[in-house]
């Protein structure tokens, strides 16, 4: 009998996909850059990111994923030259009298780096971009930025763990860990302002052809479109309640959604959760510290059938701003 790893190694290589080739995120709006290449460089000073995420806790084989995100606006002289360090990125207003003194940042360049490993029984995809954004003034108070994402995938499957039916089949030729380096590109659009955000971008631009032996050569990537939606409104002058919505598009399969709530004291603690179509409840919850360190939580409880073997998913994020 073939094991479960395999099984699901194997929807990842072939056309007839029954779930998404990148990872889900319960916290996007704590982690919007592993999503959309045009938020490098959205906040004032280096923006550092960490994540874990454990899928279907108990599920042998679960998907792992791991993530490091860093970036920063730059200047490169000219008019740019005279450009103060304020001036260059946007700090979310903490209380509604913030919202006055917000404005929009100077138009920028911005540089960042992705390091994303994903982890799905035999199979392990380790990803590396380097990203770059645009940031445009629209009047004084939005902004719009274009960004992309260029660099590569190692997808790589342990044949040694993986047990066939027939000794010696050739879906996957060779023996121990086999490889295969295939380039990766993303890109987005994001526009901005202290209480709103829109945003759309697609990944794995490129549909490399996935093949683990020469003779097997119909898989292929496909590519993921994404479409953010959230605003920001206040309870008072220090408690905010944020609804948000993430459209994803992956064919074959039918449009998915995430629907989430954020209820938020100033900048400093939130609180919130949400519901994935046909996956999970979320629920999750995060401090800041002083606005330049901030920790979240979040637990999915799944809906789907995988429910009675698992006892659900756990997400950790971490950040820091410079």
């Amino acid at each position: 009998m073939i094991r479960l790893g395999f099984i699901i190694g194997i929807l990842f290589c072939t056309n007839i996909v029954f779930a998404q080739q990148r990872p889900h995120y319960s916290q996007y709006l704590q982690n919007m850059s592993v999503i959309n290449p045009a938020v490098t460089g959205l906040n004032q000073g280096m923006d550092l990111r960490l994540g874990i995420r454990n899928q279907w806790q108990g599920l042998k084989d679960a998907p792992k994923t791991g993530y490091v995100t860093f970036s920063m606006p730059v200047s490169f002289g000219g008019d740019m030259a005279n450009y103060r360090a304020s001036d260059l990125g946007v700090t979310e207003p903490a209380t509604k009298d913030d919202m006055f003194d917000y404005t929009a940042s100077m138009p920028h360049h911005a540089f960042g780096v992705l390091f994303l490993n994903d982890k799905t029984g035999p199979l392990n995809r380790i990803t590396a971009n380097l990203t770059y954004a645009y940031h445009l003034a629209i009047g004084d108070r939005a902004n719009i930025s274009v960004g992309i994402g260029v660099g590569g995938s190692r997808l790589g499957i342990n044949s040694s763990s993986l047990l066939f039916e027939e000794e010696g089949d050739p879906t996957v030729g060779g023996s121990g860990e086999i490889n295969k380096y295939v380039p990766d590109l993303n890109a987005g659009i994001y526009f901005y302002g202290p209480t709103f955000y829109v945003g759309a971008s697609m990944q794995q631009i490129i549909k490399n052809k996935i093949a683990f032996d020469g003779d097997f050569n119909v898989g292929k990537e496909v590519a993921h479109y994404f479409l953010t939606v959230g605003n920001k409104f206040w309870i008072n002058n220090d408690f905010s309640v944020t609804p948000s919505v993430m459209l994803k598009v992956v064919n074959p399969l039918p449009k998915a959604f995430d629907l989430n709530l954020k209820f938020a004291y100033r900048n400093n603690f939130w609180i919130g959760g949400g519901y994935r179509k046909n996956d999970a409840f979320f629920g999750n919850l995060g401090f800041n510290v002083a606005n330049t360190v901030g920790v979240g939580y979040a637990y999915d409880y799944t809906t789907s059938e995988l429910n009675t073997v698992s006892t659900g998913s756990h997400e950790i994020t971490l950040r820091a701003l410079f």
